[in-house]
């Protein structure tokens, strides 16, 4: 990794780059989410302040009610990112955010205060995490049975508290973030599981091939290097033919 800090002109020249050429037909509201996740799990997470200035720039942000809207959606990219990276590096981002956003675009709501485990927690979580793994899990299950607190964590926190959580970023954006923040950590085994999991909802094979290509080269520009993770063409035999993708 360069010994070199990025410059905020480098780090803008990146966000225009990913923004460009993130497919078009996802959306214009989600490539900043890769942007954060994979910017923050990169090891640069206090350039999201600079991302954060780059879109509060942009016409659809002139109002402190859109721009208390896009914080809460960073926010909770961020928070997701914590269920594949742990709490430092997104909470490093949120700091750099908050130094530099205005008294009056804070927003203070708090999205899981009446977060509770139990039955409900659960079955939310296991309803999320089917949709992504399918019939794939018996296989992590049988793996897990003998290591029950992973087993636990995943079912309860990973997925109960975090990730099945859709009132503020939706399915494709959440499967973005721990997409980014998984691959970004150059790891193989769960990189195919989300490669496999981001077709299961929907994206095309085309989009998620140009959506790993955004998180490369944020990679690139972290100084990372990406060798071992697998490609959409890998995996592709394994999302079913019903997936609706």
């Amino acid at each position: 990794m360069s010994l070199t800090e990025p410059s905020a002109e480098e780090a803008l020249a990146l966000f225009q780059s990913v923004e460009k050429d993130f497919p078009k037909d996802l959306g214009d509201d989600k490539w900043y989410i890769l942007a954060i996740s994979s910017i923050s799990a990169g090891g640069h997470p206090d350039l999201s302040a600079n991302l954060y200035q780059y879109l509060i720039s942009k016409p659809e942000f002139q109002t402190s009610k859109s721009r208390q809207a896009l914080v809460r959606r960073l926010r909770e990219a961020l928070v997701k990112l914590v269920s594949v990276v742990g709490v430092p590096k997104p909470l490093e981002a949120i700091f750099s955010i908050a130094r530099v956003e205005r008294p009056e675009d804070r927003d203070y709501s708090f999205s899981r205060e009446q977060w509770s485990s139990g039955p409900a927690n659960l079955e939310r979580g296991m309803g999320w995490l089917s949709q992504i793994y399918r019939h794939n899990h018996a296989a992590t299950e049988n793996t897990l049975a003998c290591h029950k607190d992973f087993d636990w964590l995943s079912r309860e926190i990973t997925y109960g508290l975090y990730l099945s959580d859709h009132t503020i970023i939706g399915p494709v954006e959440t499967e973005l973030v721990v997409f980014s923040g998984i691959a970004i950590q150059n790891l193989k085994t769960e990189t195919g599981w989300h490669l496999r999991g981001t077709r299961r909802i929907g994206v095309s094979h085309e989009d998620v091939e140009i959506i790993q290509q955004q998180i490369e080269k944020v990679a690139a520009f972290c100084g990372l290097t990406l060798n071992r993770i697998p490609r959409v063409k890998d995996i592709e035999h394994e999302v079913p033919w019903d997936s609706g993708a």
